[in-house]
């Protein structure tokens, strides 16, 4: 079955749901939304608000059924629900997964928040910066943007984050396949490449190869067997590099 969609969204969790309808074959169209535009525009395609009543992207709407659906899991359960061909959470795994995603999070992301907010910035759109300022300095409590990653708190935050994917490159290893859950592909897999994918846009180039050759080129390896497998071409690391040639 086929579906028109219009998807609104923003890296990573953008690239979740690219990832999601790539695998299953369905049609869509992107909407790209300034970052301070989207709770206006979120309302105004009738999107509910997710965590902490926050509007957020990615959000999709059906044309199909008429559906509008906001955050990304609840996206790939109504995707399964909806066109159950290929599915993205395997029956029984729903709990499984979600947890994947909080301890993926908590693990490699939550110690790096701020660098990553920092590198996030600077390819901020004008219109969009001083909104994403305020909005990052309310998260993580901060008062001056010049506090979020100095240098020498950077260096630390960097470290955590590789020390981080060591923890979950553990994981992948004792599944023993190419996939978290072995040779099942799911929606744990896709995650991890979209924050991939995320790196890929906003790290240096030296922090891209670092994170490129960590694990025998494991999550290199992993974007691009996830890309291979929803049809599609997210953050290639290649790509970026030519960019810097």
């Amino acid at each position: 079955m086929q579906a028109s969609q219009e998807t609104v969204g923003a890296q990573p969790i953008q690239d979740e749901v690219l990832f999601c309808l790539g695998h299953k074959g369905l049609p869509y169209e992107v909407i790209w939304v300034e970052f301070c535009e989207i709770a206006a525009t979120m309302k105004g395609i009738g999107a509910s608000p997710t965590a902490g009543e926050r509007y957020t992207v990615p959000v999709i709407k059906d044309l199909n059924t008429g559906a509008v659906v906001s955050d990304s899991h609840v996206i790939a359960k109504y995707l399964d629900e909806t066109y159950p061909d290929k599915p993205l959470i395997p029956h029984g795994t729903h709990v499984l997964i979600e947890t994947f995603e909080t301890l993926f999070i908590n693990t490699v992301m939550m110690p790096s928040f701020k660098l990553l907010a920092v590198r996030t910035l600077e390819i901020q759109n004008d219109i969009s910066r001083g909104m994403f300022i305020e909005s990052r300095l309310k998260m993580f409590r901060e008062t001056r943007w010049d506090d979020m990653a100095p240098e020498g708190k950077a260096q630390e935050m960097w470290a955590a984050l590789k020390k981080g994917l060591g923890v979950v490159d553990g994981w992948y290893q004792k599944g023993g396949g190419r996939w978290i859950m072995r040779n099942t592909f799911s929606f744990a897999d896709i995650v991890v490449a979209s924050w991939v994918a995320w790196w890929n846009t906003v790290l240096n180039e030296q922090e891209r190869q670092e994170v490129h050759a960590l694990h025998g080129g494991r999550w290199a390896h992993l974007l691009a067997d996830v890309n291979a497998e929803c049809n599609i071409d997210l953050g290639s690391f290649e790509e970026h590099s030519h960019s810097f040639l």
